[in-house]
């Protein structure tokens, strides 16, 4: 088969017309996929998910191979890499961890309801990895030129890829551009150029315990001082400077006829400027610390970085407008983000300094929420051409 090329600007209706004969392969892929339980930390469906990963990589050509996570996480990593003749070394990530927990697919399993398919993950982040493996397909039917393919699958995105991160971070080093398949929103269909940082803010709070009806006084209650922090820092939320801050987790007390003497709360800090979390932890200190509501209360406080966010490089922003390009070609137009609140992996890939775009996956909604997530299916053709399509230019000169 001669190898197949594409010319940048002009519809390759090849291309789509293989790409639309590969939709319904694709679902069948997806539900299959969607079809094993894999929350972060279900060993099972995780070691399940992985061994069909490996043989559908395989199947495209890659040479597989399996990475521990790093600490307590658990699941394989896995890294697929195909060889090329092409000048750009392309990284493409996804993960196959979801956040559902195990027994969640019993109640909502995989669907179909006219153009879309629901399932719990199947959008988030299946249908990144269904998008990944029937490019490759495609690629491979097709004879196409490209350069050196990694395909990077992760198993604990979800709870902040600590797992897996410095694997990400010396695979884009490697790498002379990343594309990463989280899922896009099914208005516009957009690219997103930059993801936030985020830092987990807990508060931990000491008071006595009493007899809440016999003596109440003598104690000092942990869950009013905890409730009384939400009320003096609850404003701090910003969005004009993409600054968010929200509790997000409280716990107090066991029986309801005692004084708490402990107190927990959780927050979720999302944040585009060092600067900004710098005032924003100054501010909390303060408000927590020196306003007390309960002057013998003791309160321990402890914040955690989280995945760094990213901002696309000038190389980055081209792939963007590449993209937008490729989707002209089919009449469509492609939105392009600047910037979201969530974190995702391309966070991590961007501390190689190489050009990074993110959400290239399935559009779709309702991520994270097991009855509404839901992927759109008369994308798949655009997608599988966009990713196809991106992956023949960028091989054929440097990002």
């Amino acid at each position: 088969m001669t190898a197949a090329t594409a010319q940048p600007g002009r519809l390759d209706a090849g291309l789509l017309q293989a790409a639309r004969a590969e939709q319904p392969a694709l679902m069948r892929t997806l539900e299959r996929l969607v079809n094993i339980e894999t929350g972060t930390g279900n060993a099972e469906g995780l070691a399940q998910l992985a061994q069909v990963l490996e043989r559908e990589l395989r199947a495209v050509g890659a040479t597989v191979t399996r990475h521990k996570p790093d600490g307590d996480v658990v699941g394989d990593n896995l890294v697929g890499r195909i060889p090329g003749k092409g000048a750009t070394r392309l990284l493409l990530i996804a993960h196959m961890d979801t956040v559902y927990p195990k027994g969640t697919l019993a109640k909502h399993p995989f669907r179909v309801e006219g153009d879309r398919a629901y399932g719990p993950g199947v959008a988030d982040n299946k249908g990144g990895i269904a998008q990944i493996l029937h490019t490759l397909r495609l690629l491979k039917a097709r004879g196409a030129e490209h350069g050196p393919i990694t395909v990077m699958l992760n198993s604990d995105e979800e709870r902040g890829s600590f797992g897996s991160r410095a694997l990400i971070q010396r695979l884009a080093a490697e790498a002379d551009a990343v594309l990463s398949f989280e899922p896009t929103s099914q208005h516009e269909e957009p690219l997103i150029l930059g993801t936030s940082s985020i830092a987990y803010y807990k508060v931990a709070v000491q008071g006595a315990s009493a007899h809440a009806g016999a003596n109440p006084e003598l104690g000092v209650n942990a869950l009013v001082e905890a409730a009384d922090i939400i009320g003096r820092t609850r404003e701090l939320d910003n969005p004009a400077r993409e600054l968010r801050f929200n509790w997000t987790v409280m716990s107090a007390g066991t029986v309801p006829n005692v004084v708490p003497d402990r107190a927990q709360l959780e927050a979720d800090i999302r944040f585009a400027r060092e600067e900004d979390l710098t005032g924003l932890l100054r501010t909390l200190e303060d408000r927590i610390q020196n306003q007390k509501r309960l002057a013998k209360s003791e309160i321990t406080i402890r914040a955690e970085r989280g995945r760094p966010g990213f901002t696309a490089n000038a190389s980055g922003r081209a792939m963007g407008a590449q993209a937008q390009a490729i989707y002209a070609e089919l009449g469509q137009t492609l939105a392009v983000i600047d910037r979201v609140g969530a974190g995702t992996d391309a966070g991590y890939a961007a501390l190689s300094g190489k050009p990074v775009v993110e959400s290239m996956g399935l559009p779709g909604y309702g991520f994270h929420s097991d009855e509404a997530e839901y992927a759109l299916i008369d994308a798949i053709p655009r997608r599988l051409y966009l990713t196809a399509r991106m992956i023949m230019e960028l091989s054929q000169r440097k990002p």
